[in-house]
């Protein structure tokens, strides 16, 4: 198995690399420079910053997103969201679950891959799903170019996504943990694999800093997620919970389709007082994380939890699904239980309240600084890089 867990120590033979030559990296997502509070686009824009330090590095973006950016015309899915549903539309894509996703990716296919082509690039690195890796897959065929890719979705959907993924065969693969790594395996043993956890912006998410009165009394219990019934994330269950806690607040920061109905939810278990719905642009996240005491979110199943990064790094302890992926990030960071049990789960809550977490959440977040997560990616894509010109074999661990 080509699988490696690889450390932010550096190889010295890439680094004599790295002084000889300046290769040219281009990363993709039509969505970073619209919207700016996905996972996956927060990824593209923190890394091709970091990156830039030993590559000519650019972020093919939906919109101006910074000197690294090159915005390509394209319909963005924050744009897509609504007109897909029209009455008009809506029945020529029903089947398609997130159709505003598909028209994203039709409508930057050809612009990215003649961009590439007229700008040929050492390696690609698409960070939009399937729509980048099919981009990347024709301009390999043409090329040559290598192509990195990081699977977001992780284990979600019993892993149908990173089996669609494979069939792209990435030239490396990087997941966020050793069970996803292991799951690619089994399914295809040839598959240069890299274990690379998500980052986090320490210099951003602190716990000195600016607040923002939220109108509510204190304390507070904030849980981020997208207001659907239908996903994974399972708000009502933080509802629940915090309603118990008779002088414990709680405050949503997300939107989505289903944002009526936890607003009515939350103004009837809670009242006014102690709930409030808001959203806030990415760039006012730091503010909103250190208004609040404890930081909840009750989901099924993370593929690594960016939430959960900003969280600890702006000092709150974290109170969450107790499973393998939320033991790794949470670590002694908070208390993670069965969420479902709302005996346990609002007992939770209430001891973090009572405890004093800052420090080590702090200390638990650095492990994840983008700074020493950007030094991991350096070195898998100098090694990719490489093995695809012949220079330098990949080793195998």
């Amino acid at each position: 198995m080509t699988h490696q867990s690889i450390s932010s120590s550096s190889n010295p033979q890439l680094m004599n690399v790295e002084d000889r030559h300046k290769y040219r990296i281009a990363l993709v997502h039509p969505s970073t420079g619209v919207n700016w509070s996905g996972g996956a686009e927060i990824m593209a824009i923190e890394l091709t910053r970091r990156l830039s330090s030993y590559f000519e590095v650019e972020l093919l973006s939906g919109a101006d997103c910074g000197s690294f950016s090159h915005p390509i015309p394209c319909i963005p899915r924050s744009y897509a969201y609504h007109a897909v549903r029209h009455p008009l539309i809506a029945p020529l894509v029903r089947k398609f679950s997130t159709p505003e996703i598909v028209l994203e990716h039709l409508t930057s296919f050809f612009p990215c891959l003649l961009r590439l082509l007229r700008h040929p690039a050492d390696l690609i690195f698409p960070h939009n799903d399937y729509g980048g890796l099919a981009m990347a897959a024709c301009v390999r065929a043409l090329t040559g170019t290598p192509i990195l890719f990081t699977e977001h979705n992780s284990l979600n959907a019993d892993g149908k996504c990173l089996q669609r993924n494979l069939r792209f065969r990435p030239d490396r693969l990087v997941v966020l943990d050793e069970a996803t790594a292991a799951f690619a395996h089994n399914l295809k043993p040839t598959q240069p694999i890299s274990v690379i956890p998500n980052g986090v912006n320490l210099e951003r998410f602190t716990p000195e800093g600016t607040t923002i009165n939220l109108g509510l009394s204190k304390p507070i219990a904030l849980c981020v997620a997208s207001l659907s019934r239908k996903n994974h994330k399972r708000v009502e269950l933080a509802i629940q919970a915090v309603a118990r806690l008779p002088h414990v607040s709680l405050f949503i920061c997300g939107d989505g389709s289903d944002r009526a109905y936890f607003q009515a939810l939350g103004d009837q278990l809670l009242g006014p007082q102690r709930f409030a719905i808001r959203t806030f642009s990415h760039d006012q996240m730091p503010e909103v994380y250190r208004s609040v005491n404890v930081f909840t979110l009750p989901s099924i199943h993370e593929p690594f939890g960016l939430v959960y990064l900003e969280a600890m790094a702006s000092g709150l302890p974290v109170v969450a699904t107790d499973d393998q992926m939320r033991q790794y990030i949470v670590n002694n960071s908070g208390i993670l239980c069965d969420v479902t049990n709302l005996d346990s789960y609002t007992t939770a809550i209430k001891d973090t309240l009572s405890g004093h977490w800052s420090v080590g959440a702090r200390l638990n977040a650095a492990r994840f600084s983008w700074d020493i997560i950007a030094l991991r990616y350096r070195d898998v894509i100098l090694e990719t890089i490489l093995q695809s010109k012949k220079e330098l074999p990949l080793p195998t661990h």
